[in-house]
């Protein structure tokens, strides 16, 4: 809402709650501003829930249309703790509308005039539709367009007929009446509503959209689904005040399989349901959380959708929502033509394009480049040469867990030779001792080397100079973690875990073993120095950090996860990825160390080893993340 909107609503709904008006009372006191009560349909149940408020000593500001100000007002009336709970997050008219224009626009023709929301015999859904933002937008789209395009001079639907054509559910009865309430006051307040003609009733029912499709389906009766659109609720499972209960959660296990994860946020499933219910050549557009583009629990729904539709459009919110969460919203057309691109869009109406994107980037494991690109990252455009595979195939990852983690801590111990000392970079020259491994945490790793022993570290809630694990204590096949701890005693390389570049420090003889959350890469098909310079490139950083984009971490830097280093694209002209793998070669050993000028010599030959046509472009945005080169 606009700020004077905004601050009207704030006050209004403060006004009311001090009064001890209750959230449906208050709604229905500014529905009937300017109205009377006989003026609002039977099936407008909000009526009923007057209590004696004068509708008269409302103020709304002018030239906002009460049907705007309904939805946002109860919402404010709202305890935080049950809207939290609800996942109930009203959306900015705007918003609504320019999502429903961008769906509309990316359907097929098929008969429909240009611009128009739905073919003669199609209505539009809003699966949970809350307090009727977007049946709202829905229905202003209507009257604006013509379904006829045999006849461009026909008329576009009257608001009484587009109201035959919306069909929402909700599982909050209460918002619902709300819903009610908005449309009926969008009708009676459209120019052209005849004085005494009844409106008629859209199809709103109160049920459960992904465990009872049943209900669903008899609300949309004969006709075919040709729009899908809406705000979902985000009831991450992570949070224990959205969690589903046990009996919610065997239900749609039951209905959507493998789909839903033990963290699958609801948000997702609705666009996988929203799928089942929508024509050939509809469009769906729900708006998500931004960890649906990149969270491991929403990957079999990602995949599901890029099987069932085409992913034509996409916007990405920017940031300015109510559920305190980042956002977006794809547009999926069922079975429509392939699509090479997926166009971007941002803006707080989703008006202007931002990018583009391959469609086949979704094939992938993370949707996130339609996030980076928003963001104004440097597009992963396609390489020269042909693929050379992904690096998953030559070199496996791992991480421990918590257990792991407790298990190294119960084992730890200052270095011989170490204790008593301060670590700094003086101390280089003191080795691990034999018969020792070292214990290395993420925040010893820097681009191509490991600073254990050089500088401290916390372990355990306590300051550590230099940990290590005897290799003795390691014998022992009942000690939980020692059997972990022994397979990460080979030469790999270690990743730290949240950076603003990817970190990889070699250990060429296998003398360290990494804390969770370090990522230990172990090469299987090439050597450690061109697994090292792969992970030193600045196209993999730009890989990860699109890819991580979409789970909102993107912009604090690079999250690496064991799928997404897996995924890296091995560079396809191998002569300069040989020379980088040679310049590492002698600096592999655990904290050797890789100096400045030598990595950026290694990051200019994996950029010629890419074989992106945009080298500049990515040089410069990496050298943002990680500062310019070492002067000559």
């Amino acid at each position: 809402m606009s700020d004077p909107a905004g601050r009207w609503l704030a006050r209004t709904a403060s006004d009311f709650r001090a009064d001890g008006v209750a959230p449906l009372a208050a709604v229905a006191t500014l529905a009937l501003h300017g109205r009377a009560p006989s003026d609002l349909p039977g099936w407008c149940d909000v009526v009923d829930h007057l209590s004696g408020g004068s509708a008269s000593a409302l103020d709304p500001p002018a030239g906002v249309p009460i049907c705007d100000l309904l939805g946002p007002l109860y919402e404010l009336m709202l305890a935080d703790a049950a809207r939290r709970a609800a996942g109930v997050h009203f959306t900015r008219p705007a918003l609504a509308s320019g999502l429903v224009a961008l769906a509309v626009g990316a359907r097929p023709a098929g008969g429909r005039a240009e611009g128009a929301a739905l073919v003669e015999g199609e209505v539009a859904l809003d699966p949970a539709c809350g307090a009727g933002a977007f049946l709202v937008a829905v229905a202003r789209h209507l009257v604006a367009t013509s379904t006829d395009p045999s006849d461009p001079a026909a008329h576009p639907p009257t608001a009484n007929e587009a109201l035959t054509r919306l069909v929402g559910a909700d599982l909050d009865a209460d918002a619902l009446v709300v819903a009610r309430a908005a449309l009926a006051r969008w009708a009676l307040d459209e120019g052209g509503h005849r004085v005494g003609v009844a409106l008629n009733e859209p199809a709103l029912t109160c049920c459960d959209s992904l465990t009872q499709p049943e209900e669903l389906v008899a609300s949309v009766g004969d006709h075919a689904v040709g729009l899908i659109v809406g705000n979902p609720p985000f009831l991450a499972q992570l949070r224990a005040g959205t969690r589903h209960d046990a009996e919610r959660r065997a239900s749609l296990a039951s209905r959507f399989g493998a789909a839903v994860g033990a963290y699958t946020d609801t948000a997702a499933l609705f666009l996988l349901a929203a799928t089942e219910l929508i024509s050939v050549g509809g469009a769906v557009c729900l708006v998500q959380p931004r960890s649906v583009l990149a969270a491991r629990d929403a990957r079999a729904v990602r995949a599901e959708l890029v099987r069932r539709t085409e992913v034509c459009a996409a916007w990405v919110g920017d940031g300015g929502f109510g559920a305190s969460v980042e956002v977006w919203a794809p547009v999926l057309i069922r079975r429509g033509a392939r699509v090479t691109e997926v166009r971007v869009v941002g803006g707080a109406e989703a008006e202007h394009e931002v990018g583009r994107v391959p469609a086949d980037v979704l094939r992938q494991d993370s949707w996130g480049a339609l996030v980076a690109t928003a963001e104004g990252l440097p597009a992963l455009r396609s390489p020269t040469g042909r693929s050379a595979g992904r690096l998953g195939e030559v070199a496996r990852f791992s991480a421990g867990f918590r257990d792991e983690y407790y298990a190294m801590l119960e084992l730890a111990k200052e270095a011989p030779g170490f204790d008593g000392a301060a670590p700094d970079e003086q101390m280089a020259d003191r080795a691990l001792p034999a018969g020792y491994a070292a214990l290395v945490s993420s925040g010893l790793i820097d681009p191509g080397v490991c600073r254990w022993g050089r500088k401290p570290m916390r372990f355990g809630k306590r300051p550590w100079r230099a940990p290590v694990v005897a290799l003795a204590a390691l014998d022992d096949p009942d000690h939980p973690g020692a059997t972990w701890a022994r397979r990460q005693l080979v030469p790999k390389v270690l990743v730290a875990s949240q950076t603003r570049v990817i970190e990889a420090a070699p250990d060429g003889q296998g003398r360290a073993i990494g804390l969770t959350p370090v990522i230990s890469g172990v090469p299987d098909g090439i050597d450690l120095a061109h697994l090292l310079a792969v992970l030193c490139s600045p196209v993999s950083t730009l890989a990860v950090v699109s890819a991580m984009a979409g789970s909102g971490l993107g912009r604090a830097g690079v999250r690496v996860s064991t799928s997404v280093l897996a995924d890296l694209e091995l560079p396809v002209h191998r002569e300069p990825w040989d020379e980088a793998a040679a310049l590492l070669a002698g600096r592999c050993s655990l904290g050797s160390g890789v100096d400045p000028a030598t990595m950026q010599a290694v990051r200019e030959l994996m950029l010629r080893a890419s074989g992106i046509g945009n080298g500049n472009e990515v040089r410069a945005w990496f050298e943002t993340l990680a500062g310019p080169p070492p002067a000559n």
